[in-house]
């Protein structure tokens, strides 16, 4: 069985990196031996030499995520050692969108123009065509929706009426100031919902979002966390309506039907909402006017919609399958 070296940021429990390892094993894993090229969670992330890694493997697939970042070049994703294998890049993102160095998409353009890159998979049309316009990588380009819309979740559990789901993550960037998520919990209060705050990361990770959820708590709120994927992704299911400040809570709400607050302004963030067509739901956690996005009959997420985002990520998976096998078979 060919062996394919998977990049991205696996390993540290973060909830959407860890569920693209788990759709990567679910689409690729019959086909593949699927390894995580990195075995250290710091710099330099390899504990011996990328040529080695690369001289183990048959190809490199580099994604999911925000990977394609324009002011500086990752290190982890990003090693040119991987070139001399057929490699992958799907599922990309790019954060900080207005922002850029020329030298540092002088490299990008490079990577992506070399012959052993052979497919590159955006997740959103933003993105597609950011890089398009920035990169000109040919017709090696594409996009589909974020790969974890492929997953095949665990049976949702009974949707709780009357239960208010908030995901916060501890994190060096985090606002001090959360008097506007406060008003927010105390908005959702006022309606009647119950309040469930849910730390949506496993691992290193999970320990610090895990003490902020507790730190947010209120007596008669409730505190949720799990080592396992599957019971986090079910207690995302269960929720009447959720404001998350991350993405892949919004992804997974999402595909369970479930009306999702988008907390972060970020790219991914706005440009999944406008696939979805709810952009009237982004609204900073730091902003006044969060409180006004907490409803009474919040509408769920049609299923159309997520059947559509379900069959255009396999679709997705499909494509990365026949150029995987045109390279290796």
């Amino acid at each position: 069985m060919k062996k394919i070296a998977l990049v991205g940021y696996f390993g540290w429990g973060n909830f959407g990196d860890e569920l693209f390892l788990k759709v990567h094993r679910q689409e690729l894993g019959k086909h593949y031996e699927l390894n995580v090229a990195n075995d250290l969670l710091v710099q330099p992330y390899f504990s011996r030499p990328v040529s080695e890694i690369v001289d183990e493997s048959d190809a490199i697939l580099i994604g999911g995520g925000d990977l394609l970042n324009p002011l500086r070049v990752s290190d982890l994703y990003w090693q040119t050692e991987y070139l001399r294998k057929p490699t992958f890049v799907y599922g990309l993102g790019v954060p900080n969108q207005p922002f850029r160095r020329e030298n540092v998409l002088e490299f990008y353009r490079k990577f992506f123009a070399h012959e052993n890159c052979k497919l590159i998979v955006a997740r959103d049309v933003e993105s597609y065509n950011w890089i398009k316009e920035n990169l000109d990588p040919g017709d090696k380009l594409t996009w589909y929706p974020d790969p974890v819309c492929a997953l095949d979740r665990p049976a949702p559990g009974k949707t709780e009426k009357g239960v208010f789901g908030v995901v916060m993550r501890e994190h060096r960037s985090r606002s001090d100031d959360l008097s506007h998520l406060e008003s927010a919990i105390s908005r959702a209060r006022e309606l009647g919902y119950k309040i469930r705050h849910i730390a949506l990361a496993t691992d290193s990770l999970g320990e610090g979002d895990l003490a902020l959820a507790r730190e947010l708590a209120q007596p008669g709120d409730e505190v949720v966390h799990s080592e396992s994927l599957d019971e986090l992704c079910i207690e995302l299911s269960k929720v009447e309506l959720l404001a998350t400040i991350k993405f892949h809570g919004l992804v997974v709400g999402t595909m369970y039907g479930v009306p999702a607050i988008a907390m972060s302004v970020t790219p991914k963030n706005r440009n999944f909402l406008r696939m979805i067509e709810r952009p009237e739901m982004l609204v900073s956690y730091t902003n006044e006017g969060l409180a006004d996005r907490v409803v009474k009959y919040p509408s769920r997420i049609h299923q159309r919609v997520r059947a559509s985002l379900y069959y255009r990520a396999l679709d997705g998976y499909k494509l990365l399958r026949t150029e995987l096998a045109k390279a290796l078979d």
